[in-house]
């Protein structure tokens, strides 16, 4: 990984570990998760994984760019092997190190452990390690932005629960293969469909102002 800001080994809570994505460790059964999910799990994604090698590229991709890193969610509650504890990835993308800024993305969560403390738990370990200062244990960003289709209220919902505000719609932000949700461009501009994103972010500021103690009581919730 050659992101341009310091990573520990691993970033943790109590319940769950955010690791770097390995292909050699992660990949052949987090394909195999990500494929028994079926489309539903992509439905609001920019991304697809219909065969192994297109998830190898994207993961080498976001790997080999220095603005990313991704991670698998590890559920630290569960015994047994890989296929138990994997819970999904997680990761940064549009890393700006001169501006302390950075996206929480992808977001994807294995089915099982939806509506589970795992969602919570990942984000607001991405968020605690982003957002308080390296005195604290963290990287002191000032900004940390999400982005999700206009149409995935989970989405939206889960961001706004972690203390983040919308900021805007952005429009024409995806070009998307044929099985996702999305609206058709203009003739002479690609067949893809289009999509348009919901920007939220949570900064500095709101951190001190409650966010980070939010945060936290979210992460220790049984």
């Amino acid at each position: 990984m050659t992101f341009c800001l310091p990573l520990p080994p691993t970033i943790d809570t109590r319940r769950v570990s955010l690791t770097p994505f390995n292909l050699s460790i992660h990949g052949a059964t987090y394909f195999k998760a990500h494929q028994a999910a079926g489309q539903e799990l992509e439905r609001y994604l920019p991304i697809s994984f219909p065969t192994y090698e297109a998830m190898v590229e994207f993961v080498e991709g976001v790997e080999s760019n220095p603005n990313g890193a991704l991670f698998a969610i590890i559920d630290r509650t569960k015994t047994g092997d890989l296929s138990e504890s994997l819970a999904g990835m997680i990761g940064f993308l549009n890393t700006n190190a001169s501006n302390l800024a950075t996206e929480i993305a992808p977001v994807v969560i294995l089915p099982k452990f939806q509506r589970t403390f795992v969602a919570t738990n990942a984000i607001g370990a991405l968020l605690k390690y982003t957002l308080d200062v390296e005195d604290g244990g963290g990287l002191g960003l000032r900004r940390v932005c999400w982005t999700a289709h206009p149409d995935n209220a989970a989405s939206i919902k889960a961001a706004e629960r972690m203390g983040m505000r919308k900021e805007g719609h952005l429009r024409w932000t995806w070009a998307l293969t044929p099985e996702k949700v999305g609206k058709t461009a203009g003739r002479g501009r690609g067949e893809k469909l289009g999509r348009d994103s919901v920007l939220l972010a949570v900064c500095w500021d709101d951190w001190e102002d409650g966010g980070k103690e939010k945060v936290e009581k979210l992460i220790e919730r049984p």
